[in-house]
């Protein structure tokens, strides 16, 4: 496993890490698991957010009850409400805020919830009543799990995301490293030689070279860069020529006619602005002049994707 925390079962006592932020997240969301309270973990794709979230489950008064999982990040607005609330088409499925009453609800992605659903959300759980679409109201308990891989802020003050339910999940918040620092730690110690941090430019020649090796390569080259570094930071000299030469080659400018075709000059922006903001989704959306739904929409219709998700690809086994 590339990151720092080995799992070997569904509870705490399975999240094994040697990383001090990794221990300082855990013993908070145990502090979360015991006192009922609602809950936000922030951090980048895999970084086991959803591990840290079955795991306060299982640590909390509500365990017997279901955990209930919804990944809004793939799903339209539309979809995620029929989800949670609606008349599934297959009728032996309920819905979701039904499933969870009296457990816990862990939503992925929180910040693509649409604002309706948030509302409702909100309403149910303090109100401790629950209206379904079908006209059924039930009471309701429930413990709300959410994961974004960015702060939830900007979004609050761009009203793209409701303040009290950010303020029911900012009960507790839990940051998880970055996984860049997990491979340059992990690979750096294995070696024993500390490497504490990495260069803009390094970072930014790791997550746009394509990595054909795979994790495999990628630990190699960590490797040689514990080798080569003289303190504790990678930088850019210390990578092969091949990942420096990958940097370059991003910008240079395609010559065939159809570069000029507009979807493809907008799927190029768009990915410019991702990567310019670190993909902050919030950021993005307003330096492109398009709401957040609409981002997502074109991040799935031209199957945009973070460079810096395939360093955290697990290795084979």
């Amino acid at each position: 496993m590339l990151s720092e925390i080995e799992v070997t079962s569904g509870s705490f006592d399975g999240i094994v890490s040697r990383n001090e932020h990794v221990q300082a997240a855990k013993r908070q969301a145990q502090q979360a698991a015991l006192l009922g309270s609602h809950m936000l973990i922030i951090g980048e794709q895999g970084t086991e957010k959803e591990l840290f979230a079955a795991a306060v489950h299982a640590a909390s008064a509500r365990a017997a009850a279901a955990f209930v999982e919804l990944d809004c990040f793939y799903l339209s607005g539309t979809l995620i409400e029929e989800m949670l609330f609606g008349r599934q088409v297959e009728k032996e499925l309920q819905p979701l805020m039904r499933s969870c009453a009296g457990g816990t609800l862990f939503i992925q992605q929180v910040g693509a919830l649409p604002l309706v659903a948030q509302s409702r959300i909100v309403h149910a759980c303090q109100t401790g009543r629950l209206m379904l679409d079908s006209g059924d109201e039930l009471e309701f308990r429930c413990k709300l799990i959410a994961t974004s891989t960015e702060d939830l802020a900007p979004a609050v003050e761009d009203r793209q995301f409701r303040s009290d339910l950010h303020r029911m999940l900012e009960q507790t918040v839990v940051w998880l490293p970055p996984l860049r620092h997990k491979f340059i730690n992990q690979f750096g110690a294995s070696l024993g030689k500390p490497l504490n941090s990495i260069s803009d430019e390094a970072m930014n020649a790791l997550v746009h070279y394509p990595w054909p090796g795979n994790v495999r390569e990628l630990r190699t080259v960590i490797g040689r860069c514990a080798m080569l570094a003289k303190g504790e930071m990678v930088l850019l000299d210390h990578l092969p020529k091949s990942i420096q030469r990958a940097r370059k080659i991003k910008n240079m400018p395609v010559q065939d006619e159809d570069s000029f075709s507009l979807a493809i000059v907008e799927k190029r922006h768009i990915q410019k602005v991702l990567d310019y903001t670190g993909w902050h989704k919030v950021r993005s959306a307003r330096i492109l002049g398009i709401d957040r739904s609409t981002l997502y929409d074109k991040i799935r219709r031209y199957n945009l994707a973070n460079p810096a998700d395939r360093i955290a690809e697990p290795a084979a086994t």
